[in-house]
């Protein structure tokens, strides 16, 4: 078998995600002129090398050259390249190749045990399905609230924790502790200030058990301590990657919540 270049070429996780480009790609082409389409595309917009000398015309070459630059990627920059293939117009993949690819992703991350998941085209430090269930129903419930402040600040969290290399872990607390109040803020009808690291005004109204109103209290807090946000605490140290992960699903977690017994008052 070929040896390739890079830090984690041939690693089960690595070949794992090869395999799956290999074979939906593979399985469309009929024309068999994909892999040249999907390699100058990349290319162009992605690893920004020169196309002149490209084997665009022999798609086999083709294949066996994105291979090369696949495997010559360090560890981050092969999330990039699935993020663009999935996103950019340019990309040279095929729609249908794209909905084939979002199908069985996560499943292969998972089966790896890959320490992200793929969440609307981005891939995030969500470990396991709970936690992406957590925010993907958090995301859908502001939707239908039509709370776009809301969903500003949680798609801008989860960006701020899919940052590659570095995730900018304290940027993405701050981020879900205003969308919380922003959800807060609009559930209380919008009265008075906004009100960060809680969700009392809101948590009253809903009629949240006691026990649960002061647990939650208490995480959101501890969320709004470590945001760096005006009003709170500044922590002794700024929270890592796994922790500002715990607290962004924590924070999606209750949005999901209040949203949910919103809707359930509605109907009463």
């Amino acid at each position: 078998m070929r040896d390739h270049a890079g830090a984690a070429a041939g690693t089960p996780l690595r070949n794992s995600l090869w395999n799956l480009l290999y074979r939906v790609v593979s399985s469309t082409d009929h024309s068999r002129t994909a892999w040249g389409a999907i390699l100058r595309g990349a290319c162009l917009a992605f690893f920004k090398e020169t196309i002149d000398d490209l084997p665009t015309a022999d798609n086999e070459a083709s294949r066996r050259a994105l291979k090369d630059f696949f495997f010559g990627l360090p560890d981050h920059r092969v999330y990039d390249l699935f993020e663009f293939l999935l996103t950019n117009d340019g990309a040279g993949l095929k729609e249908v190749d794209r909905k084939l690819i979002r199908h069985s992703l996560n499943r292969v991350l998972e089966e790896e045990r890959a320490p992200v998941r793929l969440l609307r085209d981005r891939f995030l430090p969500l470990p396991d399905e709970l936690a992406l269930d957590a925010v993907a129903t958090a995301e859908e419930k502001i939707s239908l609230f039509d709370l776009a402040a809301a969903a500003r600040h949680l798609q801008t969290a989860v960006a701020f924790l899919s940052r590659r290399p570095d995730p900018a872990a304290a940027e993405a607390v701050r981020e879900a502790v205003i969308a919380v109040a922003a959800v807060v803020r609009t559930l209380a009808d919008g009265a008075g200030e906004v009100a960060l690291g809680t969700a009392a005004p809101a948590a009253l109204r809903l009629g949240i058990p006691p026990g649960l109103r002061e647990g939650i209290e208490a995480m959101l807090g501890y969320c709004h301590s470590a945001s760096g946000l005006p009003g709170s605490d500044s922590p002794a140290n700024l929270p890592d990657l796994a922790e500002a992960t715990c607290l962004v699903v924590f924070c999606s977690s209750v949005i999901s919540l209040l949203l949910s017994r919103a809707r359930e008052k509605t109907r009463e």
